[in-house]
Parts: structure tokens; C-alpha cells; sequence
């Protein structure tokens, strides 16, 4: 017969006589999570997100990361209490370290390390959670990272990929990023000089009203033969053209807002 050591047994005999443990902390995280929800939608009573959101901390400070997620994007977007940035941080943090996150809460948590807002500030950090944000597809998430890896904050300075980031943002919509994207087009930072595709992503940017954009193509366009001109005014039709073609983005479930059905 094999005896296990003292230690082992002793360790197993109190796991089995203590009462609750993990089974008992998620049945109750689980009546938490139910009942928030009852509050959060109105079911049987009327609506109350200061109580559901109340559950859901509950439930979170157990250790539950479905309610650890809900509340901090509760807390974020101000639903039952007044906005907490810090309070959210916390939450989405607790709940992403557990493998609960979106693209929207992965890119919270990096830009509260990027900018320091709710937690002291550290580019390392946030260019991890940036980097996963991205990775999911967060339009912002692509702009920050590039700004971090195009000055070397929190690690060395990665042009290429600087602005492979800046052009998949820039093809999103985002403004600052189609401006950045041409000036690396222009400068030749990352790429090989094309200052047609500088022209196009400088345009583009100038005509939803960035300023830096429309004083570059400007200047740009001065030291431009009429051979070159066309040629760039060319590519950014096409530019246009491909931008207008890309399918939409599915639609993100809002961050705090519990699945549709109960849980």
C-alpha cells in the first residue's frame, strides 16, 4: 500500500472538511451575476444598474471574471455610478490577467500605462496590452503602439512596424494615423521614400481636417513635377477608392453590457 506524506494528507483532509471552497464561491458568484442581471434589464422588477452594478462588484471581488469585466465596463462608461476610470482599470485588468477581455478593454488597459492616467505611467506594459489590443483589431490600439515602437518607449524603435500599424489604423479612419502615415511615406522612415503615397495619405487626412496634413501636401506638392503630381493624385483616387471598399467592422458588443442572455 502507497502512503502519501503527512503533509499531502493533512492538506487533502482539510480541502474536503472546510466548507465552501471554489464550488461554493462560483455558485454564489453565479447567484450574484443572475440577480445583477434581473436589475441590470428589469426582469421582475424595475430597472436598477446602481444595484446591478453593486451585484457585479460583488460577484467580481470574488473572483469571477465575467463579473469582473461587466463591472469595470460598468464603471467606465458610468452606468449606476459616475464614471471611474481607476475603478474600471482595476476591474477590466483583474478580469483580462483571467483571459475575459475584448479588444475595447485590452486597449483601456494599455492606454491607462501609456498615458498614466488611472496607474503610473510604463511603456513596457503598455505595449504588451497594446500590442494584444491591436491584435484584435483596436483602430486606437494600432495608433498608440506605433507611436510607442516609432520612439523607442518601452523597448527599441521599430519604424516598419511603426508604420505597418499607422496604415492598418489609417485604413480604419483614424485621421492622426493616415497623417503619420504619409509623413514615414515622405521622410522614408520604415519604407523607401514614395512621396505619391505621401501625397495620397496626406490628402486624405488634409480633407477630414487635419491641419499638419494639409500644410505637408501643400509643401509637398511644391517640390512635385506635374508628371509626379499626377501620378500621386492617381494613387490617392485609388487610395480613396480602397478605403470606400473595405466591409465594415462587425459591431463590438458595449463594453458593460451584459450578454442578452442570463447567465
Amino acid at each position: 500500500m502507497r502512503w502519501h506524506h503527512p503533509l499531502v494528507l493533512l492538506l487533502l483532509l482539510l480541502a474536503i472538511a472546510l466548507p465552501g471552497g471554489a464550488a461554493e464561491v462560483d455558485t454564489a458568484s453565479r447567484r450574484l451575476k443572475v440577480e445583477a442581471y434581473r436589475h441590470y434589464y428589469g426582469q421582475g422588477r424595475p430597472v436598477n444598474l446602481a444595484r446591478a452594478l453593486g451585484l457585479y462588484l460583488e460577484a467580481a471581488g470574488r473572483g469571477d471574471a465575467e463579473a469582473q469585466f461587466i463591472a469595470g465596463g460598468m464603471l467606465h462608461r458610468g452606468l449606476g455610478t459616475d464614471p471611474d476610470r481607476r475603478g474600471a482599470f482595476r476591474w477590466l485588468l483583474a478580469a483580462a490577467e483571467q483571459g475575459r477581455s475584448s479588444a475595447e478593454s485590452l486597449y483601456l488597459i494599455g492606454s491607462g500605462y501609456f498615458r498614466g492616467s488611472v496607474v503610473p505611467q510604463n511603456f513596457l506594459e503598455a505595449r504588451a496590452w497594446l500590442d494584444r489590443a491591436a491584435g484584435e483589431g483596436s483602430v486606437p490600439a494600432c495608433t498608440d503602439l506605433a507611436y510607442l515602437l516609432y520612439n523607442g518607449l518601452g523597448g527599441g524603435q521599430d519604424y516598419p512596424r511603426a508604420l505597418q500599424l499607422y496604415e492598418q489604423a489609417a485604413r480604419r479612419g483614424d485621421v492622426l494615423a493616415q497623417a503619420n502615415t504619409g509623413l514615414m511615406y515622405a521622410t522614408g522612415t520604415g519604407t523607401a521614400t514614395d512621396r505619391a503615397r505621401a501625397y495620397a495619405w496626406y490628402a486624405l487626412a488634409a480633407s477630414r481636417g487635419n491641419t499638419f496634413a494639409a500644410v505637408s501636401r501643400n509643401r509637398l506638392m511644391t517640390d512635385m513635377s506635374w508628371e509626379e503630381l499626377n501620378r500621386a493624385q492617381a494613387v490617392a483616387v485609388d487610395l480613396y477608392r480602397e478605403i470606400e471598399e473595405l466591409p465594415p467592422r462587425p459591431a463590438a458588443a458595449e463594453m458593460g453590457t451584459p450578454a442578452a442572455t442570463a447567465p
